[in-house]
């Protein structure tokens, strides 16, 4: 492959660095989250000190440079750099720390790709305004993008605004710090945190590229490629209906600047208007013009099934709107321990179908596997499953670049280091780097590089042509 892809791994910075109020950082939403247990958990770690990312972030950032990173995505804390948000305050203590995070990361060669919005918001704007369903707050988070973004111009080329928007709606607290007002439908709910993300998220392109025109600008979506659970039409159309308004709804309204009919349909059918005021439109349309890749997650596929003849097709989108349909398994994939479907050629379908929609620049910016790894004796990890994971995800992501012409800038594995999930659990691990630390708070929290550490190493030596795992580890 003759096109050098950027090649790293990524992390959020909100789950791993700990410092849990030092330096003037203000609580955010991940901080007080309350979460539901996943799969097998039975216990809630702390955010206090997480994976101490926030203490030993040049440790890490070594282990990145070892591995030969090029470019690393991490996210800025909004509650570190305005602990309250919305009194104009501005902490000079955290906005140093991440530009010494930054030059630890220039100076070892290594791209830094900044995501904003990743779980953080300060908990303020969420108890006082609701998040992201007040207007208030999205002026509250351009200002805040406006300091950031003046600081760092000269100094980072990668931006994404808000990470994985188009789940604002499934995890309304922890994405956009709002919950559901009792009196106010799922459907109205849905179109005020889309339309609000998206004026959020216009807004931070227009301030990112008033500060620095050449700056490379990216929205995020986390990508699920979703299939038929047969080929019976209604399966078609079902999927079709999910994959436009979990996959495609925020990126059609991102890089065309309006929004697709199939939406402002479903919402009409409801009685639902947008909130649409003033500017609204203009400036999202301005800021898709100024939009220059698209940057997304990856993990899984899903299958979906429509409903028997005897249902209401109605009740049954809105039902997949909620995401309360039963979870169904395609039999021809495997699953890890989480449930969490392992579709490699997913991520090629994923990439051609994004490509051909949006003629844009692709960044995978997560993709990885959760695993409970387990340390030996002699205080190694041997995780083939994670090396497994990654070679067929990455071999169909250089099959998208070289038999569909799809234009790649780059691949971040999920992560570079062990760190709390977004269910606040350390037992789901998915870095490269082993961190000594469990649910319950013991451990040294000493990294210790996984077997993946090495193989990864070999892989972004060769751009990705040595896949084979030969590791003598």
């Amino acid at each position: 492959m003759k096109k050098e892809l950027l090649w790293g791994a990524a992390l959020s910075n909100v789950q791993a660095e700990g410092g849990y109020l030092e330096d003037g950082k203000g609580l955010n939403v991940y901080d007080t989250l309350e979460i539901q247990f996943e799969m097998g958990q039975n216990i809630q770690s702390d955010t206090s000190v997480a994976a101490d990312h926030y203490h030993r972030y040049k440790e890490d950032i070594a282990h990145m440079k070892e591995m030969g990173f090029t470019a690393y995505r991490f996210s800025i804390v909004w509650s570190r750099i305005h602990p309250m948000g919305d009194d104009g305050r501005t902490n000079e203590a955290g906005l140093a720390y991440y530009e010494e995070m930054i030059d630890a990361l220039l100076e070892a060669g290594i791209e830094p790709v900044v995501s904003l919005v990743h779980f953080d918001m300060p908990d303020h704007l969420r108890t006082t305004y609701n998040g992201f369903l007040d207007r208030r707050v999205i002026d509250f988070y351009a200002d805040h993008v406006s300091v950031v973004a003046q600081r760092f111009k000269n100094k980072v080329k990668y931006w994404i605004t808000y990470n994985e928007m188009n789940t604002a709606f499934y995890s309304p607290r922890l994405v956009a710090g709002a919950e559901k007002p009792e009196n106010m439908s799922d459907e109205k709910f849905h179109a005020l945190l889309t339309h609000h993300t998206q004026l959020a998220h216009a807004k931070a392109v227009l301030a990112i590229k008033k500060a620095n025109p050449d700056a490379m600008v990216a929205g995020m979506d986390a990508y699920t490629t979703v299939y038929p659970y047969s080929c019976r039409p209604q399966d078609v159309q079902a999927a079709r209906f999910t994959d436009n308004m979990m996959n495609n709804l925020t990126f059609d309204v991102m890089v065309n600047g309006e929004y697709p009919s199939y939406y402002l349909s479903f919402l009409a059918n409801r009685d639902v208007m947008l909130d649409l005021e003033n500017d609204d439109m203009k400036t999202i349309k301005k800021a898709s013009e100024q939009l220059d890749y698209l940057a997304f997650s990856y993990y899984q596929s899903m299958v979906v099934q429509a409903p028997e003849e005897s249902e209401d097709l109605g009740v049954f989108q809105d039902l997949l709107l909620k995401n309360e349909k039963k979870k169904l398994f395609n039999p021809y994939v495997k699953a890890n321990a989480w449930g969490w479907q392992i579709d490699p050629l997913g991520l090629r379908i994923a990439l051609e179908t994004m490509y051909e929609r949006y003629h844009k620049p692709l960044f995978i910016v997560e993709n990885g596997i959760g695993i409970d790894d387990q340390l030996t004796e002699n205080r190694k990890v041997y995780d083939d499953e994670r090396i497994a994971y990654y070679q067929g995800h990455i071999q169909n992501m250089l099959d998208a670049i070289k038999i569909d012409g799809v234009d790649v800038i780059g691949y971040l594995a999920w992560a570079p280091i062990d760190f709390l999930s977004s269910h606040k659990e350390m037992r789901k691990r998915y870095g490269f780097v082993y961190i000594d630390r469990k649910d319950d708070g013991t451990g040294t929290l000493a990294r210790i590089p996984k077997k993946s550490y090495y193989w990864y190493k070999k892989v972004i030596a060769s751009n990705g042509e040595a896949l084979e795992n030969d590791i003598v580890y």
